[in-house]
């Protein structure tokens, strides 16, 4: 099978775009998942301080029983 110089330069530039496009895709996924990941601490740090909050609150009434 032969493969004319063309083809086989087409056929690179094809793959060399398409390697682009999912490295764009791939970082994109990564700042997503970075910026959800933030996201999710802080939430959950703020839940971390209301719960804080309510195990001191129960201590309190505890003691005034």
């Amino acid at each position: 099978m032969e493969y004319s110089h063309h083809r086989v330069k087409e056929a690179d530039e094809t793959l060399k775009s398409q390697v682009k496009r999912l490295e764009e895709r791939v970082s994109k996924y990564a700042k997503t998942t970075k910026f959800l990941e933030a996201k999710y601490k802080g939430k959950q740090l703020v839940l971390n301080q209301y719960i804080d909050e309510v195990a001191k609150l129960k201590r309190e009434l505890a003691g005034k029983e």
